[in-house]
């Protein structure tokens, strides 16, 4: 059994010098939500062995803060261009590329692909807010069995719901 762990990418700004939605940064909000998340792993697992992100500039920042304050190898993080604005077959496709020891594998994207993956997969229909993460159980050995994987949504969280818990 392996375990997917999705998470749409921080909330993120809108700067007046930035052209190109590919290059959006982080915003104040997503900077504070990215620790929450990451502690939420940290605690209660599971743990990711290896992440897959999109190469957008919030997905890059996203992931780097996780493997930051889960104080994960460098190595473990890898972006592919392919998850920038992904519908389900290529998140699936993607996936495909975890390493084959990992149990668990966190992708981090963008939506509307993300809410249709998880539907796909588990049959929930959860909104990912920015910084939303899903736990799935998936009843595959290998990930590149990934795209026939019935999965189990194990828990789904978001940062607003974690914030109100931990104060």
């Amino acid at each position: 059994m392996k375990t997917l762990l999705i998470m749409r990418h921080a909330k993120s700004d809108y700067p007046p010098d930035v052209r190109d939605d590919f290059d959006r940064p982080l915003n104040e909000r997503g900077r504070k939500d990215l620790p929450r998340v990451a502690q939420l792993l940290a605690t209660f697992g599971p743990r990711p062995d290896a992440i897959l992100a999109s190469s957008a500039l919030r997905a890059r920042q996203t992931a780097e803060g996780v493997v930051s304050l889960l104080d994960l190898p460098a190595n473990a993080l890898q972006f592919d261009d392919a998850l920038y604005l992904a519908p389900p077959s290529a998140l699936a496709q993607v996936a495909t590329n975890f390493p084959a020891n990992a149990q668990t594998g966190l992708l981090i994207a963008h939506n509307p692909g993300l809410e249709e993956w998880i539907g796909q997969l588990s049959g929930a229909q959860v909104l990912l807010p920015t910084a939303g993460l899903a736990a799935m159980e998936l009843g595959i050995n290998s990930w590149p069995e990934i795209d026939r994987a019935p999965g189990r949504l194990l828990y789904y969280v978001i940062p607003r719901l974690i914030k109100a818990i931990t104060r």
